[in-house]
């Protein structure tokens, strides 16, 4: 006999991993905005910030 099983972890990892994707997105953002930069590249970004000027 079959039952109808939820698993509750499962939903609630989703929704945790939503939730990061959204602080990580206004993180982003944030920085982007303290930080402007012409660069596309992630990395080179990355790099630039840490170069000496």
């Amino acid at each position: 006999m079959a039952k109808n099983v939820v698993d509750l972890n499962a939903s609630r990892d989703k929704a945790e991993h939503k939730r990061k994707e959204k602080k990580f997105e206004a993180l982003q953002k944030r920085f982007e905005k303290a930080l402007p930069t012409e660069e596309q590249d992630p990395k080179k970004k990355l790099l630039n910030i840490f170069k000496k000027k």
